[in-house]
């Protein structure tokens, strides 16, 4: 019991990991030159500075949803593509501070949370990404660690390959005994309808001897 609850653990984690391998990869590839990654309208971005400490540690995992520039208020956390120079136009996550329209367009003043000032760029809602609605420090630390080769392939491709190759193995041995299971039914039903046959035939003569036996009576002159 306790053996079958450990494959049955470790199927599911490796349909898990291969699942969201693949939706990773194809969000990657699909989404437009320029454009952050998304799973209907969630982006998943990891903090790299201390600029939002304490709200937000050093590689905490955020999920920013996709949401309209009107619906942004004062004192939400938003990402947007900086036009800060010194960012050269990597998504930056601040808190909103302000609010203005500009003609057709709303632009919002930020500041980090551990910043004493607000940003001296302001962000363009043609540059949101979206707002903050989630995040979790340990996906953050495990997302990092994953992302390192080192710690990726003896850690998750190892053991997920191992696993693969055991379901595999499994799933043969398991084709091989279904084959060997309905060879001998094979086997065992060509028997039967040769004693079957067999047994037609026997009763055929039989059929056969009584005939003639009752013919050569008839036939006796007495």
């Amino acid at each position: 019991m306790i053996k079958k609850f450990f494959f049955a653990l470790i199927n599911f984690f490796s349909v898990v990991v291969i699942a969201a391998a693949i939706v990773v990869l194809c969000t990657v590839v699909f989404t437009p030159s320029g454009e952050t990654p998304n799973i209907v309208g969630y982006s998943f971005l990891r903090i790299t500075t201390g600029s939002m400490v304490p709200t937000y540690e050093i590689d905490t995992m955020i999920v920013v949803k996709k949401t309209e520039p009107s619906e942004i208020k004062v004192g939400d956390v938003i990402s947007f593509y900086s036009s800060d120079p010194a960012l050269d136009g990597a998504v930056n996550t601040h808190r909103v501070t302000a609010i203005r329209r500009d003609g057709e367009e709303w632009v919002y003043t930020t500041r980090g949370d551990a910043n004493n000032v607000d940003d001296t760029y302001e962000a363009y809602s043609r540059y949101l990404v979206g707002k903050v609605v989630g995040s979790s420090i340990l996906i953050g630390k495990l997302s990092r660690l994953a992302a390192n080769p080192l710690i990726f392939i003896p850690i998750i491709l190892i053991p997920l390959a191992v696993i693969l190759l055991g379901n595999l193995i499994r799933t043969l041995r398991l084709a091989g005994r279904i084959a060997k299971e309905e060879e001998a039914k094979a086997v065992q039903e060509a028997i039967r309808e040769i004693r079957e046959k067999q047994a037609a035939q026997q009763e055929a003569e039989a059929f056969l001897d009584t005939g003639e036996s009752e013919e050569a009576e008839n036939s006796d002159p007495r």
